[in-house]
């Protein structure tokens, strides 16, 4: 292939990877998984406000509620981006998590290209821009598509050669410190350096060593900070993740199957991606299986399918290396890969049309605000949800619904923990710590839900009622004698 047109083919893709994930930047973050977007979010914003980067805080009470399970390394590119771009806050982590996917891509097509040849590297950037975790989590305000980028585009500069270690090596260590969980691809990083195996492993080791201040660092401010116990929470949760039970429970190999076979790499990719891996080099099959041991030792996480993004590089490439296979083989089997990749193109484009839209279940997001500015005053605290709290840029406690979620929402509160199984007792627990209002959306309930939220009705005074909003008073604002 003439090298020209090589550049052009790559420049094209590398603008169609942005472009497709840059689209509608002002769309709010309620799509894909709410739960890990709407913290990073608020984390983001509160660096702004000047929170500082070593107590990244959270809007929810108790206060303080840090979040410190990962160092706020994307929250604050984030705003630095948005100072820089005159982007809102949102739009500057869609459109960060878009660089990062695009750093990946360049990062990927070197990586294959001196492996597997330019037509391979640019098939395996093509089927990276359409597959469905990178499109959904490349738009996403979350750090995983900035650490995958960091990471690959890394572990590109380092085999390149010497003269570009020092910042292949940076990108590779930033990329760790963002999310250590991101562990397995220092298998890939062994396979490029090219030295003796004691000083590859030694180096390993010093690459983690800013992951392990940080949780040095979380573990004393935990213990020192007081307020909200979320994070010790979060780290007990973690702790568990350790014990590998979750891989004898049915429910862990669905998901396998849910976000690898349906939401993830689409059936035809799924094909693809198997026949070429068999056809691969060492290089590719030593990642392949770091990504696979690293969701093992993960399998309790599994249910968040963006863990799945660790197979996504290799993934591509065992796509492109089947693409190219049938296209040199006999005529029928090159209509196969033919047919293949259009089912694929197709099929990616179905899966991924949902994450430009707003779910129905938050169409009157916007409603709820306007409500919410206008009956509860600035400074009382409400329940609702998360993502509704962040939205409104108000401080209030966290809505939860089912049975576990309610208890380890209270959990988090010091002193004793009433038992509570039902919306209405986690209503009134933050009834007894301050909270006048609870609001949320009515719109696209199901049954179940449908019942709470006729029961918190005829519990507590009604505020507002209508356009898919409920707000309700849960005792008497300060100063005034009337309430519940």
């Amino acid at each position: 292939m003439d090298r020209r047109l090589e550049w052009i083919l790559l420049a094209v893709l590398l603008a169609w990877v942005l472009g497709l994930r840059a689209t509608q930047l002002d769309q709010p973050i309620l799509e894909n998984y709410v739960g890990r977007q709407i913290p990073t979010a608020m984390v983001a914003r509160n660096l702004e406000r000047g929170s500082g980067f070593l107590h990244p805080q959270l809007d929810t009470e108790p206060t303080p509620n840090l979040f410190l399970v990962e160092p706020p390394i994307y929250a604050a590119t984030v705003v630095g981006l948005r100072r820089l771009t005159g982007l809102n806050l949102e739009q500057a982590g869609r459109c960060l998590s878009a660089l990062g996917a695009t750093l990946a891509a360049w990062g990927l097509f070197g990586l294959v290209r001196r492996r597997e040849g330019p037509a391979v590297a640019l098939l395996a950037v093509a089927a990276w821009s359409i597959c469905p975790l990178t499109v959904r989590y490349g738009r996403a305000f979350q750090p995983d598509m900035l650490m995958m980028g960091l990471w690959i585009a890394g572990l590109e500069l380092l085999d390149r050669g010497t003269s570009r270690r020092v910042p292949g090596l940076f990108l590779v260590a930033l990329g760790l410190t963002m999310k250590v969980t991101s562990a397995p691809m220092l298998v890939p990083l062994l396979a490029i350096l090219p030295w003796k195996r004691l000083p590859k492993l030694l180096l390993c080791l010093t690459l983690l060593v800013p992951a392990g201040l940080w949780y040095v660092h979380a573990g004393r401010t935990m213990a020192l900070a007081g307020g909200s116990q979320a994070s010790a929470e979060n780290g007990a949760i973690w702790l568990s993740v350790l014990v590998p039970r979750a891989l004898l429970e049915t429910e862990t190999w669905w998901h396998a199957v849910r976000f690898t076979l349906l939401r993830g790499f689409t059936p035809p990719g799924f094909v693809l991606a198997i026949y070429g891996f068999w056809l691969g080099g060492p290089f590719w099959r030593q990642w392949t299986l770091a990504a696979l041991a690293g969701l093992l030792a993960l399998a309790a996480k599994l249910h968040h399918e963006y863990y799945w993004l660790a197979l996504a590089p290799v993934a591509s490439v065992g796509i492109a290396r089947g693409i190219a296979k049938l296209w040199k083989a006999r005529r029928a089997r090159r209509i196969a890969g033919l047919a293949l990749a259009l089912v694929l193109v197709g099929w990616s484009h179905a899966a991924t049309r949902s994450t430009w839209r707003t779910p129905p279940e938050w169409a009157s997001w916007d409603v709820a605000i306007r409500e919410i500015e206008r009956v509860v005053p600035e400074g009382e605290s409400i329940v609702a949800p998360e993502a509704l709290l962040y939205l409104a840029d108000r401080r209030g406690c966290r809505m939860e619904y089912s049975a576990d979620s309610i208890r380890r929402a209270i959990r988090e509160w010091p002193g004793p923990h009433p038992r509570a199984l039902e919306a209405t007792d986690l209503l009134d627990f933050y009834g007894t710590r301050g909270a006048t209002f609870y609001a949320d959306l009515t719109t696209e309930a199901d049954p179940d839900r449908r019942a709470t939220l006729d029961l918190i009705r005829r519990n507590y005074p009604v505020v507002v009622d209508g356009s898919g909003v409920l707000i309700v008073r849960l005792r008497a604002l300060r100063g005034s004698a009337d309430g519940r």
